[in-house]
């Protein structure tokens, strides 16, 4: 992850680049050709330098921005789940919409859908548990 720090980086190469442009635009002409490219090509440079800060910072966010979409996600699934019998549940109309895993929620916050075996409860395909119907 990106700190403050990068983006003090990118903003500094960002101020060379700025001042070396400024000085290449405001020299006489008779500034001598080497030192002329050695000024362009630290303008790159800190171009360069700044471009790569920039994307840096950029991935940063938009990973920011999934932990945080991923983390209101599972609040609102936290809203929603009820806890009766040996199961988890969320309603819909009043009705029994779906029924979760316990095991994989509560150790795993994942919500696991778990299958109907009829008169045998319960069974989730991912921990392999089994848990009775009563209610």
């Amino acid at each position: 992850m990106v700190d403050l720090g990068s983006i003090g980086v990118a903003l500094s190469s960002i101020k060379t680049a700025g001042e070396i442009a400024k000085m290449l635009k405001d020299s006489d002409l008779s500034l001598e050709q080497a030192e002329f490219k050695f000024k362009l090509a630290e303008l790159v440079s800190s171009l360069a330098d700044a471009k790569m800060e920039i994307a840096a910072v950029q991935e940063s966010i938009v990973e920011k921005d999934r932990i945080i979409r991923d983390l209101k996600n599972a609040n609102e699934t936290h809203k929603k789940m009820v806890w009766q019998g040996s199961v988890y549940y969320q309603e819909s109309e009043g009705e029994v919409d779906e029924v979760f895993c316990p095991q994989c929620y509560d150790n795993h916050q994942k919500a696991i859908r778990l299958q109907n075996h009829g008169s045998m409860g319960w069974y989730c395909k991912t921990c392999s548990n089994g848990f009775d119907k009563g209610k």
